[in-house]
């Protein structure tokens, strides 16, 4: 998937008997969306290949989501996009209201740097859900993971302009 769609989450279990599907977000703007919307619909099957569907009714519940769309109407049909992923197209997504908000999309390669500025052979490479809190997957120079909970503790300042983001104390995550 290109840069131009966004990945909103993934569709979890089938919900009810109307084919709704749980949703396991990833991006919270959904309750901002309306409805009907189409969206981009891909499942990690060489059975089920790309498809644009229509997102017809979006609910809270019990801190996730249901979802429903439009030729999906039974749990069977539902259960057959267990897994799939959702996007949205970028230029649909709500603008940002501050300049503590961003979506993970744009956090995606910021450099890291210490608190006193110095540049870390380290990249942002991914965003993990974790039920606690997210965690930023970090990649070093030499391919090495580093893992770091996403907490004010860890991450300081997130500037998208220079494109770097403020590690707190890195050397911590050098020893594990």
């Amino acid at each position: 998937m290109t840069k131009e769609w966004i990945s909103l989450g993934q569709l979890g279990k089938p919900f009810g008997i109307k084919g709704w599907l749980r949703l396991n977000v990833r991006e919270t703007v959904l309750c901002e969306l309306k409805t009907p919307i189409s969206l981009k619909l891909n499942k990690p099957d060489l059975h089920f290949p790309e498809k644009e569907i229509t997102l017809l009714e979006i609910r809270p519940h019990g801190g996730k989501f249901i979802v429903r769309f439009e030729g999906i109407s039974t749990p069977e049909e539902a259960a057959k996009w267990i897994g799939g992923f959702l996007f949205l197209p970028q230029k649909l997504l709500p603008k940002i209201k501050t300049k503590d908000e961003f979506y993970i999309t744009d956090l995606i390669g910021l450099q890291a740097i210490d608190e006193s500025g110095k540049k870390l052979d380290w990249k942002l490479e991914d965003v993990q859900d974790n039920p606690a809190h997210p965690i930023l997957v970090f990649v070093k120079e030499n391919g090495e993971e580093i893992l770091i909970p996403f907490l004010k503790v860890f991450v300081g300042d997130i500037d998208l302009e220079k494109n770097t983001i403020i590690l707190i104390r890195p050397e911590i995550w050098n020893e594990i």
